[in-house]
């Protein structure tokens, strides 16, 4: 790809996703009120998605964060098993 039409399809993505953002706010932007285990939380429907979107953002990439931490301790110990010799 040329490097010169990179640029020209990131702004036209992040455009895309702009105006679909703005889009998504624009239709929900009604007060509604959310009944968690023991809280009740009110608030514009647009906030409480974007919070929850950046919640499970963060959990999903201390998720994967945690688990490739496991995987290379894992090889780790596999080349130094190797490395060693021993069977």
């Amino acid at each position: 790809m040329n490097e010169k039409k990179k640029p020209i399809l990131f702004w036209i993505t992040a455009g895309l996703i702009l105006a679909l953002s703005i889009t998504l706010a624009v239709l929900n932007w009604k007060v509604t009120s959310l009944h968690l285990i023991f809280v009740e939380v009110q608030g514009r429907l647009i906030f409480i998605l974007i919070i929850f979107f950046l919640l499970g953002f963060i959990l999903g990439k201390l998720s994967h964060l945690i688990s490739s931490r496991k995987k290379d301790k894992k090889v780790d110990e596999y080349v130094t098993f190797v490395e060693d010799g021993k069977k």
